[in-house]
């Protein structure tokens, strides 16, 4: 099982977003999150960067 750990602009600890993301969809300006346990975070940004074997998820946010 591949999961991951999502971050905004940087993969900073302060930046995480969400862990044990096990989907992403992205629709018009907004990127939601669903972690293992079926929770849901959506964010507006886009996808700047996936590396799934590493388990990182960079998202371009505005902050």
């Amino acid at each position: 099982m591949c999961l991951s750990n999502v971050y905004k602009n940087e993969k900073t600890k302060e930046n995480l977003l969400a862990s044990d993301v096990a989907a992403i969809e992205t629709d018009d300006g907004t990127v939601t999150l669903t972690d293992l346990f079926g929770r849901k975070i959506t964010v507006e940004g886009t996808l700047k960067r996936a590396d799934l074997t590493g388990g990182v998820v960079i998202l371009q946010v505005s902050t």
